[in-house]
């Protein structure tokens, strides 16, 4: 019960955090491109599909990446999961925000899904390197444990 409890608060702080940080970087981003291409107002309709969708990307990203909903998959697994539905996500809110307006030639949702499949292996190789070290890490520690315990004992 208590882990339960301590995955709810993670859940909860991580969509506070997660929902803070993503709306006002998206909304710097926004207004850099408005004054970069001299539109001077955005809407109130627009700003709250920006939350909306912001908010639903870290609803996503916590759902997955915490243990409320999904209790043993690996990182690996919970990471592939969040690829495609954020990848989804972004697609279905691309539409809805009115950056896409067609459906897109073959050479659009093949660059698209390159992209996302390079950021997806980049995410991969940062976790094996993540993991190459606190495996190297890990086996010291239990080498010097298992040499102070042979020192205890005398052997």
């Amino acid at each position: 019960m208590k882990k339960q409890r301590e995955e709810i608060v993670r859940f909860l702080v991580w969509m506070r955090n997660g929902s803070a940080f993503c709306i006002s970087w998206f909304l710097i981003l926004w207004l850099f491109y408005n004054a970069t291409h001299g539109i001077t107002w955005i809407s109130t309709e627009s700003l709250g599909k920006l939350v909306v969708l912001t908010v639903g990307g870290v609803f996503l990203f916590s759902a997955l990446f915490t243990r409320i909903f999904i209790k043993k998959w690996s990182f690996l697994s919970r990471l592939s999961c969040f690829m495609v539905v954020i990848s989804l996500w972004e697609c279905a809110a691309f539409y809805w925000l009115g950056f896409f307006v067609r459906t897109g030639t073959w050479l659009e949702w093949l660059v698209f899904v390159g992209f996302i499949l390079v950021l997806y292996l980049v995410c991969i190789l940062i976790y094996q390197q993540y993991s190459r070290r606190k495996g190297v890490l890990y086996t010291e520690a239990l080498e010097k444990y298992k040499e102070k315990r042979r020192m205890e004992h005398g052997k």
